[in-house]
C-alpha cells in the first residue's frame, strides 16, 4: 500500500457491509483516500473524497461561524489539480483483502503531496477515529464504523 495514495474499494465490501450511510461505491469507482493503518491490528482507515466543494465549504463557514472546529471534512487540491473534499466524517475500516486497486488517473497513482495537507488530513482522521472508537456520534448519518471494524478483526481471528 502505497502512502498518502486514493485506492478503490471492492464492491463486495459494500455488498457484505450494508450500513445504510456508507457512501455508494459507484460500481468500484470511487476514490478513498488511504488515510492510515491501524498498527495494532492491521486495519486501514479510509476517507471518502467528494467533488461537491461548493457543497461542503458552507458547512465549514456554518462551523467556523459558530466558533466549533471542523474535523469532519478537510478541502484540498490533489496531484491532479482538482479541488476535493475528504469526507474524514464517513471514514471507515477497512482490510487489505477488500481493496480492488490504486485509484489512477492515466497510468498514474493519485496521491495527496503536499505535506501541509497530509498532516492536517491525518491529524483529523486521527481525531475522528478515537471519536469513534470511544462511542462518539458527531452525525446523525454516521457510519456505524465500529461494527464493522469488530466483524473485519473476527475474520482475522477465524483466518477468512
Amino acid at each position: 500500500m502505497e502512502k498518502h495514495a486514493f485506492y478503490i474499494i471492492k464492491d463486495e465490501f459494500f455488498v457484505r457491509f450494508n450500513d445504510p450511510f456508507l457512501k455508494g461505491n459507484k460500481e468500484e469507482n470511487r476514490p478513498h483516500y488511504y488515510c492510515f493503518q491501524d498498527n495494532t491490528e492491521g486495519i486501514y482507515w479510509v476517507i471518502p473524497m467528494s467533488s461537491r466543494v461548493e457543497k461542503y465549504k458552507k458547512i465549514i463557514v456554518k462551523k467556523k461561524e459558530q466558533n466549533k472546529p471542523c474535523d469532519i471534512l478537510h478541502i484540498c487540491r490533489l496531484s491532479s489539480g482538482i479541488e476535493n473534499v475528504f469526507l474524514i466524517q464517513d471514514m471507515f475500516p477497512v482490510t487489505e483483502n477488500y481493496i480492488l486497486r490504486p485509484y489512477t488517473i492515466g497510468e498514474n497513482i493519485l496521491t495527496l503531496t503536499k505535506d501541509k495537507d497530509i498532516k492536517v488530513v491525518e491529524k483529523k482522521a486521527l481525531r475522528i477515529k478515537n471519536m469513534i472508537e470511544n462511542g462518539k456520534r458527531f452525525i446523525p448519518y454516521q457510519v456505524d464504523a465500529m461494527k464493522i471494524k469488530n466483524e473485519l478483526l473476527s475474520d482475522a481471528l477465524m483466518g477468512v
